[in-house]
């Protein structure tokens, strides 16, 4: 009880060295994060109730989140915005399981005296009325390693309904990736590839929202350039990740962006950060008719000089 962090998708631990990189990487805080590659980043105001059992777990929120982001009056509990969530996590028998699967579901509600309204129905707001609930499942097996090759995959997919101000939400998304490590070759390669689809509106005038909506996303794991959000875009990405030292690991990704609704609009941000003002905490660009958004290369570095601290660099083209 009280002020603590939290990221959905990352509930419980798997005991799979694995399936917790993947995890960490790329089903974490796609949801629900802290906002962790700005300034101020963000927590929550609630309670949370675990239970651990031998084979699963399960989870229990409901909070308030801080301003933060790149709110400088950071820390404040944005009570205009509510978040119920559960999750249920289940692994694979054995002492390394290879197969770890969640059901998630989640209940946004935002009443914050925000005058801004993202999304393509170019309707004015005072205040914002949106209930959303989403709920998905997410399934991630790595089996140990064979003969100095290792091969993982995951799939996340999540649907929504609720309400959109005076529109009905409905709208789903799915992500589906696969990866193969040289666990004894020099530098270790790692190479993985996949596919993320968040749907778009695609009729704005109708009485139906169907922009998947990211809510209290980190969105920065999944856009490092944070150029999109996971909403209204197709992400078509292939990564090579090395160990050349065992404290410097290197990473190169390669994403091909698209919109999934050219009526719709270009999407980015990480979700609510104030409480009152004009700024919603996702915004938007015209999309011009087109579908595809970007093609982006990014490149990083990671060097580990003791137990606390490292440096980070990072290009992008």
């Amino acid at each position: 009880i009280g002020r603590m962090p939290y990221s959905s998708g990352a509930e419980a631990i798997s005991g799979n060295a694995k399936i917790e990189t993947v995890k960490q990487q790329r089903v974490a805080a796609r949801l629900v994060g802290e906002f962790e590659w700005s300034l101020y980043q963000r927590a929550y105001d609630g309670v949370r109730l675990d239970t651990t059992h031998r084979r699963w777990s399960g989870t229990a929120v409901a909070f308030h989140p801080t301003q933060g982001g790149f709110e400088d009056a950071a820390g404040l509990m944005m009570r205009g915005v509510t978040v119920l969530g559960s999750a249920a996590t289940f692994r694979s028998a054995g002492a390394m399981p290879a197969v770890q699967w969640q059901v998630f579901s989640f209940r946004y509600r935002d009443t914050r005296n925000v005058a801004a309204r993202p999304d393509n129905a170019g309707r004015p707001a005072r205040s914002v009325d949106v209930g959303v609930n989403t709920f998905g499942a997410t399934v991630i097996a790595a089996p140990a390693a064979h003969a100095g090759r290792q091969w993982d995959g995951m799939l996340w997919i999540a649907g929504q309904s609720g309400s959109w101000y005076e529109q009905k939400q409905r709208a789903a998304s799915v992500a589906t990736e696969a990866g193969y490590q040289w666990t004894t070759a020099r530098w270790q390669p790692w190479v993985r590839g996949g596919w993320l689809y968040a749907s778009g509106d695609r009729h704005p005038s109708d009485n139906h929202h169907g922009t998947f909506f990211q809510m209290l996303s980190t969105v920065r794991r999944y856009a490092q350039t944070t150029l999109d959000s996971e909403m209204n875009n197709t992400d078509l990405f292939a990564q090579v990740m090395l160990r050349p030292r065992a404290r410097l690991a290197v990473r190169l990704d390669w994403h091909r962006v698209g919109l999934a609704s050219s009526r719709d609009a270009w999407y980015y941000g990480s979700g609510a950060t104030q409480n009152r003002g004009t700024i919603f905490g996702f915004s938007t660009r015209p999309s011009n008719g087109s579908r595809t958004l970007a093609s982006i290369v990014d490149g990083s570095a990671d060097y580990t000089i003791s137990r606390r601290w490292s440096v980070n660099g990072y290009v992008s083209v």
